[in-house]
């Protein structure tokens, strides 16, 4: 009786992690760190260095970037917030991991410090909007306010010009994704990595297990550092993702490192022109779950 014990206790596949959230413990059940399936481990390039630039013959939308190497980006929507977001970047800072926040335009403009802490310590910023409408219900001088609105907050924070949006709740039309393309030169930034952090109840060990399961070679990771149960559950999940394997690069990284040198060519322009705007209509009410419709 005692071997097959002990072989069982050898065979397990879960711990317990501890993290502290607003002075009280948290457990999240973690599964062991192995290296991920059919995952090479090749030698990657620092990817604090790679470079940040887009392909000029790029794709207007992207969801994922199709590689076999164990390269990845997490995202963080709808901040900066003011206590949660320098919460966040501690945790990265600590793991020498760089993320991409598409920040919301009026949030960005109420907490120019963060959004400057952001740029500092090496991060991505890109455009999700003034105050998060649904995109299929403006028009197109009401899609242009919101964006360009945004793009001004953003430079004016940390003098950083952001290369990609993210439309709110993951909807736009074809139609706009090609004008967004056109005026601001922006992709739309979508995501294959999922774990509806927002949705009620909400739990830091559902966003470690979804994150867990879902999260492949070249995946693009949603989530939203304006939920404290998503920040929680960010130690266990990127010490995670790290001893499998994954490595983590900024979305425009990510871009440029698994696209073919015949396709990436020079850095593509930007041909957003300021000018000066009125206040754009007020958000519509709902979530980041809905893809990009024709």
């Amino acid at each position: 009786m005692f071997l097959p014990r002990l072989l069982a206790l050898l065979l397990s596949t879960s711990a317990t992690l501890t993290a502290q959230v607003t002075g009280s413990p948290l457990k999240i059940e973690v599964r062991r760190a192995l290296p991920a399936d059919d995952i090479p481990q090749p030698a990657l390039p620092d990817t604090a260095k790679l470079p940040r630039v887009l392909p000029v013959n790029r794709q207007g939308v992207y969801s994922r970037c199709e590689t076999k190497l164990p390269l990845i980006a997490i995202t963080f929507d709808d901040g900066p917030d003011p206590v949660l977001t320098p919460r966040l970047l501690d945790l990265l800072k600590q793991r020498g991991i760089h993320a991409t926040f598409f920040l919301v335009g009026k949030n960005a403009a109420a907490f120019p410090d963060v959004v400057r802490r952001i740029v500092e310590e090496g991060h991505e910023v890109g455009n999700h909007s003034w105050s998060h409408p649904l995109l299929t219900q403006l028009g197109p001088e009401s899609v242009d306010r919101q964006l360009r609105r945004t793009h001004d907050a953003i430079v004016k924070a940390c003098g950083t010009a952001p290369l990609l949006y993210r439309p709110p709740y993951g909807a736009v039309r074809v139609s706009q994704r090609a004008r967004i393309e056109k005026n601001f030169g922006y992709p739309a930034i979508l995501w294959d990595v999922d774990p509806q952090d927002w949705q009620h109840p909400r739990s830091a060990q559902k966003v470690y297990d979804r994150i867990h399961s879902q999260t492949r070679p070249g995946s693009i990771i949603l989530c939203h550092d304006i939920h404290e149960t998503t920040v929680a559950a960010m130690p266990a999940t990127l010490d995670d993702l790290t001893a499998r394997g994954y490595r983590f690069a900024t979305v425009t990284q990510l871009i440029s490192y698994t696209t073919p040198p015949e396709i990436m060519g020079p850095p593509a322009p930007n041909s957003l022109q300021a000018i000066p705007l009125a206040d754009p209509p007020p958000a519509t009410a709902g979530k980041d779950t809905a893809k990009a419709v024709e």
